[in-house]
């Protein structure tokens, strides 16, 4: 997990074993970057992309977790700048999509090739946008709502890495900026955000069988932000805010049986804003 203390400018990082409930101190990461995006290749190599600081950022950084003595160390930089970017894996590869640049939406795409340490321009999206999330399902790259620096969105598109092109798909039925986005058991969620001048907790899940939205269990509690990440049948969302207060909790969704679980994840002066799933690495104990 990563979170960012409110009595402090910096950024840590922390795990946690949902079988064990134990909890224990990751490397901590100097370059402290809200909203941006996070990426694990081959259960290894955990990426934190962009982001913004005192302004968008095209850096991005890497933590070996089977490293002996695992630390954050500096990747190549982005070609563009963006915070409130999507981020998602195929074949090794990292793609990073929309966001911002401090000044405008985008709707580009550059692909991070890990056997080559380049990043590479292809095929953008076919409208702006950022504060959304991405899904990958079935080898596709699913970018789900966010806002387009007007209005927050609902609509979805999706790229094939072997055509580089952007396909649209049914749109959701609310639109969801800052909303989260897991994969599980090959279908879809989109899970709160924000939209209709409220913070949400409703959820909805894309079958790519029919190209249909549908709606399950709402969430306890609103979460703008939230992060999202998939372990052993089960959804976790962690974090994320509301217009009460920032949320140090992650609920657990069963799609089994269409319920979640709320747990306490952390401290209360916090803010969890990114998750991801490794195996526990021998060396990170608590």
């Amino acid at each position: 997990m990563f979170y960012r203390s409110d009595t402090s400018p910096k950024c840590y990082t922390e795990w946690y074993d949902p079988v064990t409930k134990l909890r224990g101190k990751a490397p901590e990461i100097n370059d402290c970057r809200l909203t941006g995006g996070l990426a694990v290749i081959r259960d290894q190599f955990v990426f934190a992309v962009g982001g913004v600081n005192e302004s968008s950022s095209r850096s991005v950084n890497m933590l070996d977790v089977s490293s002996q003595s695992p630390s954050w160390v500096p990747m190549a930089d982005m070609l563009e700048s963006r915070n409130e970017l999507g981020v998602g894996v195929l074949d090794d590869c990292i793609y990073a999509v929309g966001g911002h640049d401090g000044y405008n939406a985008l709707n580009s795409l550059e692909v991070f090739d890990v056997s080559n340490q380049k990043w590479r321009i292809e095929f953008g999206m076919a409208i702006e946008r950022h504060d959304f999330d991405v899904g990958v399902l079935n080898n596709l790259l699913y970018a789900v709502g966010g806002g387009d620096g007007e209005f927050c969105l609902k609509s979805v598109e999706y790229y094939d890495p072997v055509l580089d092109t952007w396909t649209p798909v049914a749109e959701m039925s609310t639109n969801r900026q800052g909303v989260g986005v897991g994969v599980l058991d090959g279908l879809m969620y989109a899970i709160g955000g924000y939209g209709s001048k409220k913070y949400l907790k409703s959820v909805e899940v894309y079958r790519p069988i029919d190209g249909i939205w549908s709606s399950v269990a709402d969430m306890e509690i609103c979460r703008f932000r939230p992060g999202v990440a998939v372990l052993d049948g089960l959804l976790y969302v962690m974090g994320g805010e509301n217009e009460s207060s920032i949320v140090d909790t992650v609920e657990i969704y069963n799609p089994n049986t269409n319920t979640w679980t709320l747990e306490r994840l952390s401290r209360n002066d916090v803010h969890i804003y990114g998750g991801v799933v490794v195996d526990r690495p021998p060396n990170f104990t608590n």
